[in-house]
């Protein structure tokens, strides 16, 4: 039978990482499956070597799992993770908080909160009422597509409780001018957040119009949709 050689130095994508993961376990787990089956004394090896190879498999998925959301960013190509990397040194350079934080597991909301407010604030609760909690958000990163500068996904987000997580959005309408499309993307996919996935070469105004169930008057949000570099 021919040797699969694994050669370390042409593995630089992300995805072939993970397709070597996978031929691993099949391996290991293949070596203690005919190891056990062929041992027989001591009679404890036979039954060890089958339990870790049972253990083997949830314990690899649970690693690919967490490679594939909580560290997903460092699984990007390695343009594209330098390019993270920078935004965010750039982004957060000698942070320091400038609000007053509260003290650990004391948490302030609108409900419980009985403050005087100067008007900035009572406009700035005015917009949640308005809004019912729903806001536009969006994540970019350096796009793939020619003549592109990001691939940006634009969702949306509620605040606290109300209509999305309710289950009474209907739809959102996005609005981003005819260099994008010549007619408003209406989105109804409920369980990835309404999202919209657009390449661009430079920042937009996002315009969305939310309808609820049974209400008459969209909820009119907007976004600037940004990715330029940040300012030193």
């Amino acid at each position: 039978m021919a040797e699969t050689n694994i050669e370390p130095h042409r593995i630089t994508k992300p995805i072939q990482l993970l397709a070597v993961w996978f031929s691993a376990l099949v391996l290991i787990d293949s070596a203690f499956l005919i190891a056990s089956a062929k041992i027989a004394t001591p009679a404890w090896i036979a039954p060890m070597l089958s339990i870790a190879a049972v253990t083997f498999v949830p314990v690899f998925l649970l690693a690919v799992f967490l490679m594939q959301t909580i560290f997903r960013p460092q699984l990007q190509d390695d343009s594209h993770y330098s390019d993270w990397l920078k935004r965010r040194e750039k982004m957060f350079h000698q942070f320091s908080p400038e609000n007053q934080l509260p003290k650990k597991g004391k948490i302030i909301t609108l409900a419980n909160e009985k403050p005087v407010f100067s008007a900035p604030e009572e406009r700035r609760i005015e917009i949640y009422k308005k809004q019912s909690g729903l806001f536009l958000v969006h994540d970019w990163r350096p796009s793939e597509t020619e003549g592109q500068i990001a691939d940006i996904v634009i969702w949306l987000h509620q605040h606290d409780e109300g209509p999305f997580s309710a289950g009474t959005v209907d739809r959102v309408e996005y609005y981003l001018g005819p260099t994008f499309f010549d007619k408003p993307m209406i989105k109804k996919n409920e369980k990835d957040a309404f999202k919209l996935e657009i390449s661009a070469y430079g920042p937009v105004l996002c315009l969305a119009l939310v309808y609820l169930k049974g209400a008459k008057q969209p909820i009119e949000l907007t976004r600037y949709i940004d990715f330029e570099e940040i300012p030193e």
